[in-house]
């Protein structure tokens, strides 16, 4: 079947208009719209056209939790003149930040519908784009995967990895787990209490992890974690006496907010002259 090309172009589009939070006005039937699972909105629509048993798929996406929003796939055949829901499944379609850079990797334009077919992909705005391709088909009545696959680029341009997923035992639509998840990414302030220097750190999963890789430069006994938190930015501030306060805000382009609590801590705990020497602000890998 013919594929929708990805357009580089699209990227900074998909972003402004995802980001928003704001769903975009959506064309669909009543009756798809009537089937929003609770607490959400639809998001995409498309069908096979206006054939007496035409097929169709709408995306419905819940309201953010912690900036995060979750999307139901809901397939529909039509039954004399109305879309009826047959199945749904909420792990289809990634999460608002379920790439390695904590983008959208949903665009509403790549849900393809055509008689007996519906194809999904799904990708990230890295240089290279990781893709996530899915493929449903009809047979024998029911929806089952035919293409399941997830190509990954690591950071955008570097080593490429095809992964095929699992299907399901049953072969059906309904049970396919899309293995979409967030990465967790943290952002670490360490003040080394021995030589008086500081590090700021992006990478690792777990704290330990990050006591591992930078075991060589400082050790649980030497050193202090200030601030260890996944998007967004941290900042550093010094006062009149040498010491160091740190803070962090999750919002990545609010560099203000971060320096802002540290500078309150210093204050707070009586520091002169307190200065901000550092603010780093990160995102996802």
């Amino acid at each position: 079947m013919a594929r929708i090309p990805i357009a580089a172009v699209l990227f900074a589009v998909s972003a402004c208009t995802l980001a928003s939070g704001r769903p975009p006005t959506v064309s669909a039937p009543p009756e798809v719209v009537a089937a929003a699972p609770a607490g959400t909105t639809i998001v995409a629509f498309a069908s096979s056209g206006g054939q007496p048993e035409a097929d169709a798929a709408g995306v419905f996406e819940s309201a953010p939790d912690n900036d995060v929003r979750y999307r139901t796939l809901v397939v529909f055949g039509k039954r004399e003149g109305t879309f009826v829901p047959e199945f749904a499944n909420e792990k289809i379609i990634g999460c608002s930040k379920c790439t390695q850079f904590h983008d959208d990797p949903f665009w509403p334009k790549h849900l393809e519908v055509i008689a007996g077919h519906i194809l999904i992909d799904q990708f990230d705005s890295g240089q290279k784009p990781s893709t996530t391709t899915i493929e449903l088909v009809r047979k024998d009545g029911a929806w089952r995967v035919s293409t399941a696959e997830r190509q990954t680029v690591e950071g955008g341009d570097g080593a490429t990895a095809l992964k095929k997923l699992p299907l399901p035992a049953s072969g059906l639509a309904k049970d396919f787990d899309g293995e979409w998840g967030i990465p967790v990414v943290l952002n670490t302030l360490m003040i080394n209490h021995k030589n008086g220097k500081f590090m700021l750190y992006h990478g690792g999963s777990s704290s330990e992890q990050v006591w591992q890789t930078l075991r060589a430069d400082c050790n649980k006994l030497d050193c202090t974690i200030l601030v260890q938190q996944q998007d967004g930015c941290i900042s550093l501030v010094k006062d009149a006496d040498g010491r160091f306060f740190g803070a962090g805000a999750p919002d990545p382009r609010d560099k203000k907010a971060a320096i802002g609590k540290a500078m309150d801590a210093c204050n707070g705990s009586g520091g002169k002259q307190c200065e901000a020497i550092r603010t780093d602000c990160n995102r996802g890998i």
